[in-house]
C-alpha cells in the first residue's frame, strides 16, 4: 500500500497561507501531475510529501499511516530537486551510488541499478567526472538517475526535465514512463509544462493558488475543463474565451447573431450573458460563408501548422489550420457545437455538457 492522503492540509508562511484546506487522495501506484503557475504551491505540496516542509494543520497519510511528525529519512522517499543538489566532491558514480550504500544495499545490486540508470539516462560516459564537470542538463539527469535507483515506493520530482533539451526532455519522458511500469512507485510529479502533465500523467491536479482547481485524467482536463483558469491554462495555445450576450436562441459574438442548437440553449437556462470557449484548433475556417466574418491580424507558422489571430471586439480569437491550406486574409468562421464550452459569467465554472454531447463522447 503506497497511497497518499492529505487531509484538510494548511500550510502557511507567518500571515500567507500557501496551501489552503487542501484534501487529496494519490492511489497507491499512479503517476499523478501537480500543474500549475509559479507560485501556486505545487511544489510546497510535494515537500510536504517528502518531509522537507512541515504542516501547519491538517493531517498527512502515507500507506495508510499518519506521517506529520515522521522525519524525510524514515518516509522511504526518492526525490528529484529542481536545483540538482548533487555532491560536488563526489564523482557521477559515486553521487548516485552513496544512497544505496547508506541503505546498505547489495553491492552487486548497486552495480546493477547503477548501469541500468546510467544506460537510461545516456551517462555512462560521465561516470568517472565530476559534478563541476557536466552542463546542467547532465547533472540534472544524475540528480534523476540518484533517485532511480534507490528504488523507493514513492518517487517525487520537481520539474526534473526542465534543462535538458527538448530531444532528450522527449525521450527522458518516455524512459520514466517505463521505469514507473516496471517498479510502479506512486509517483508524483512537479512541473508548470502542460506537455509534460499530458504525457505522464495518469491524473492530472491543476492548482491555482494552493487550491485544486480539477483533478481528473489528462484526457477530461482537455476536452471538459471545469473552469476558466482550466480552460487557458491547458492548450498551447490556450483556449478561446470570449464573453457572449445570449437573446433568446442567439448567442451575440460582437455584434454578430449565431443560432445555438437547442441542446445547448436548455443547458444556458436564463442566463443572459456566457463565457464561450473554443479550442483553436477546433474553430473551422472557410474562404466563403460561415458564422462569423473574421479578418487575420497575424499569422505563425509552426512548422507543422498555422496559427492565425483575429480581433474579435476587444478580444483576440486563435484558430489553427494545416501548414498547406491556403486562407485568405478576410476568413470565415464556422463553429462545431460539439467542441463548445460555456461558463458562467459570474462564477467562471463551467455550466456543464449537453446529455447528447456526454453520450457521444462516452461511445468514441
Amino acid at each position: 500500500m503506497k497511497s497518499i492522503d492529505f487531509v484538510n492540509v494548511h500550510k502557511s508562511y507567518g500571515h500567507v497561507e500557501v496551501i489552503n484546506g487542501l484534501n487529496l487522495n494519490i492511489p497507491s501506484g499512479i503517476r499523478l501531475v501537480l500543474l500549475g503557475p509559479s507560485g501556486c504551491g505545487k511544489t510546497t505540496i510535494l515537500r510536504m510529501i517528502s518531509g522537507l516542509e512541515s504542516i501547519t494543520a491538517g493531517d498527512l497519510f502515507m500507506g495508510g499511516k499518519k506521517v506529520n511528525d515522521v522525519e524525510p529519512g524514515d518516509r522511504n522517499v526518492s526525490m528529484v530537486f529542481q536545483n540538482y543538489a548533487l555532491y560536488p566532491h563526489m564523482t557521477i558514480e559515486d553521487n548516485i551510488l552513496f544512497g544505496m550504500q547508506v541503505a546498505k544495499v547489495d553491492k552487486k545490486d548497486q552495480q546493477e541499478r547503477l548501469y541500468w540508470a546510467l544506460n537510461i539516462l545516456e551517462l555512462t560516459p560521465y561516470i568517472k567526472r565530476y559534478p563541476k564537470e557536466l552542463s546542467g542538463g547532465q547533472r540534472q539527469r544524475v540528480a534523476l538517475c540518484r533517485a532511480l535507483v534507490k528504488k523507493a515506493p514513492y518517487l517525487l520530482l520537481d520539474e526534473p526535465l526542465s534543462n535538458l533539451d527538448a530531444q532528450l526532455r522527449t525521450n527522458a519522458r518516455a524512459e520514466l514512463i517505463k521505469i514507473h511500469e516496471v517498479y510502479s512507485p506512486t509517483f508524483v510529479y512537479v512541473t508548470h509544462d502542460q506537455v509534460e502533465a499530458m504525457t505522464i500523467g495518469h491524473q492530472i491536479v491543476v492548482l491555482n493558488k494552493g487550491v485544486i482547481q480539477q483533478l481528473d485524467s489528462p484526457d477530461a482536463i482537455y476536452k471538459m475543463p471545469k473552469n476558466v483558469f482550466v480552460a487557458k491554462f491547458i492548450g498551447s495555445p490556450s483556449m478561446n474565451i470570449i464573453e457572449v450576450i445570449i437573446d433568446g436562441h442567439d448567442m451575440i459574438l460582437d455584434n454578430t447573431r449565431i443560432k445555438i442548437p437547442p441542446y445547448w440553449i436548455e443547458l444556458v437556462g436564463n442566463r443572459t450573458k456566457v463565457k464561450f470557449g473554443i479550442r483553436p484548433e477546433h474553430v473551422v475556417l472557410n474562404n466563403s460563408r460561415g458564422d462569423k466574418q473574421l479578418k487575420i491580424g497575424y499569422t505563425e507558422n509552426h512548422g507543422n501548422r498555422k496559427c492565425y489571430s483575429f480581433a474579435v471586439g476587444k478580444d483576440q480569437l486563435m484558430a489553427t489550420s494545416d501548414p498547406d491550406e491556403t486562407i485568405s486574409n478576410v476568413i470565415y468562421m464556422n463553429i462545431p457545437w460539439d467542441k463548445v464550452h460555456f461558463f458562467d459569467s459570474d462564477t467562471d465554472e463551467n455550466i456543464g455538457y449537453p446529455s447528447k454531447l456526454k453520450n457521444e463522447e462516452t461511445n468514441e
